[in-house]
């Protein structure tokens, strides 16, 4: 028998948008006309409380992309480092070698294994 573990995505809380108001009613009594207003009021705070998270994410949306922006420009910086630091190693190591690494390893004694 497989058993799921439910994640904290997977179970119901107050992020949902279906857990404040049902849309289904069931009730043996019938509508009263004094409920329609009621109803109307319930469903405008939940429609201006909607409005208002779109305008929250969309805020959040602006700040994740601006984030991830910034950290393309730290990568391309850090890998620009990388790259010169990596140049500078590798000038330095073979020492004027015509840029063969082979012929510096022969005269070590190490033999290059190449695949």
């Amino acid at each position: 028998m497989k058993t799921s573990v439910k994640t904290t995505q997977d179970v119901n809380n107050l992020r949902d948008l279906r857990t404040y108001t049902g849309t289904v009613r069931k009730s043996a009594k019938p509508a009263l006309p004094t409920t329609a207003i009621l109803d109307l009021y319930m469903r405008r705070n939940e429609r201006d409380r909607l409005v208002k998270e779109l305008k929250k994410l969309k805020k959040r949306r602006e700040q994740l992309l601006k984030r991830l922006k910034e950290i393309e420009k730290e990568m391309s910086k850090l890998l620009a480092q990388a790259a010169k630091t990596a140049k500078e190693i590798r000038g330095s190591s073979t020492k004027g070698g015509g840029g063969n690494p082979s012929s510096s390893s022969k005269k070590k004694g190490k033999m290059v294994v190449g695949y």
